[in-house]
């Protein structure tokens, strides 16, 4: 019996997303370390606010289409703790999916630096610059860092040990049809 799977679009939602977060994580890396004021400086913040926008917009959407694209059941074998813990981490993740981009936006907002999409086209500022508020923004964005870590973490671990050990086809949820995981019967 095959296991059932998130549609197609909840799929490429999820991976879309996770491509833009591993890709904005490391131009976080590469801005806050790069020359003050270089090229690369400034090519890094514009690819990661596109990012992170890339990350609001579709967060948004995967929220709303949630609940009229509804995931599939667990299998029988994943316990009632397991299901709570990944229906807690999956509500964190939109939540700080939600409050990087946010908090990251106001901050840069505030700041003077508005968004520069894909590093070409440049959007207006919208709020005048106080840098109180700023740096308000900037301390709650970086508040969020280490929680999105974490659960990156938690969340690759969850999947290696279902992979691994559990034998149990969770993977398979989230891969395309006529891919299988280890624990597909």
């Amino acid at each position: 019996m095959m296991q059932p799977r998130y549609s197609a679009l909840n799929q490429a939602l999820h991976w879309i997303t996770a491509l833009c977060m591993f890709a904005v994580l490391p131009l976080a890396w590469v801005m806050t370390n790069a020359k003050v004021g270089s090229s690369l400086q400034h090519a890094t913040y514009n690819w990661h606010k596109t990012l992170g926008l890339a990350v609001l917009l579709l967060t948004l959407f995967r929220i709303v289409w949630r609940f009229i694209d509804r995931p599939p059941a667990y299998p029988p074998k994943i316990a009632a703790w397991d299901r709570a813990l990944a229906h807690l981490t999956y509500w964190l993740f939109f939540g700080l999916m939600l409050w990087m981009p946010i908090t990251g936006f106001m901050n840069s907002a505030y700041d003077g630096y508005p968004i520069k999409l894909f590093n070409l086209i440049a959007t207006p500022e919208l709020f005048p610059k106080n840098q109180e508020l700023a740096d308000l923004f900037a301390t709650l964005h970086a508040l969020g860092q280490w929680p999105v870590y974490g659960l990156i973490v938690l969340h690759l671990s969850a999947v290696a040990f279902h992979l691994i050990w559990g034998k149990n086809g969770i993977l398979g949820r989230m891969l395309p049809e006529g891919a299988i995981d280890a624990g597909t019967p």
